[in-house]
């Protein structure tokens, strides 16, 4: 991995009696777009907050760019630009005024707020009042402030959240330039495709812990393999199931007209067309990310912190 410029050692954050992170190890790259991932609760946004200094940890240290944040959190704050996980702006001002505004408190160049508006191709839209922004278009202003100045460190929280597609086209495409030129990116997400489009590692936080580190490569197989297929059929009966099975599916579950099953891609049609051979014939057919438990059970036990680099 290359040198880290986030360095998490033995990290908790406690509200009162909530542990929202319970001690994790964990390094990013410089140079890294690196995701964290996992279900509502588990303390990627408390993660992400703490590195942008607006919460200070219970124990453990945070280091960026080899600066404690404890110690010196000014210095880490000039190394990062934030982007929270609700995107709010003034309805009184522009989109041009809120980024005009930024720039002067950021001490960013003026001629910058037209190129993160091209960026987010908000240009014609430059002018109007934020309150008349739909959600789309209000998140890819939120980009536009977080990406106005020029850091060595971009930490976004859900960053594709209520982003429309032309929004989540343009963000792919910064976060590959952005990847080129050695910025390192940490994001959180609750969208598998994107980030496995982008990430170059992941980290999985379950209940305030780390389950999971792996190459993007890697978690991508694991989904792969653990993606469900939903079809539904005129009718169902055992016969039809014993042919999926035999084409290599694992069939999941049987709920009337609905059968789920698991299968690697290249056998998904084989297993299609056996259904259809036995006399099923097929009315929907759907793909179904898998949950969060069927993503770390196969290697990690609840809890194991294994897994961190």
């Amino acid at each position: 991995m290359a040198t880290p410029i986030i360095r998490l050692e033995g990290f908790r954050k406690e509200y009162g009696s909530i542990q929202a992170v319970r001690g994790i190890d964990l390094e990013v790259g410089r140079g890294e777009t690196f995701a964290l991932l996992g279900p509502n609760g588990g303390g990627k946004t408390t993660v992400l907050r703490a590195l942008a200094g607006l919460h200070s940890p219970s124990g453990g240290k945070i280091i960026v760019d080899g600066h404690d944040l404890k110690e010196e959190p000014d210095r880490v704050r000039e190394l990062v630009s934030y982007l929270p996980q609700r995107t709010t702006m003034p309805g009184l001002l522009t989109a041009r005024e809120v980024l005009e505004l930024f720039a002067r408190l950021r001490r960013v160049p003026q001629d910058r707020v037209d190129e993160v508006l091209e960026l987010f191709v908000l240009q014609e839209d430059a002018d109007r009042f934020t309150r008349e922004f739909s959600g789309g278009m209000l998140q890819r202003l939120g980009l536009a402030v977080a990406f106005l100045k020029e850091a060595p460190l971009y930490i976004l929280d859900e960053p594709t959240l209520n982003l429309d597609s032309l929004g989540i086209q343009r963000l792919r495409d910064h976060l590959k330039a952005l990847r080129g030129n050695g910025t390192t990116v940490l994001l959180s997400s609750h969208n598998l495709h994107d980030t496995m489009q982008t990430a170059d590692r992941v980290a999985v936080l379950v209940e305030g812990r780390v389950v999971k580190v792996e190459d993007v490569s890697v978690f991508r197989s694991t989904v792969t393999r653990e993606t469900k297929v939903r079809v539904v059929l005129t009718a169902t009966n055992d016969a039809i199931l014993e042919a999926a099975r035999a084409a290599g599916a694992d069939v999941t579950d049987r709920n009337g007209r609905h059968v789920h099953f698991r299968a690697l891609p290249e056998h998904r049609l084989e297993v299609v067309r056996a259904i259809e051979n036995a006399g099923g014939a097929i009315e929907e057919f759907h793909t179904e990310p898998p949950d969060w438990d069927a993503l770390v059970r196969p290697h990690f036990q609840h809890g194991d912190n294994g897994g961190q680099r």
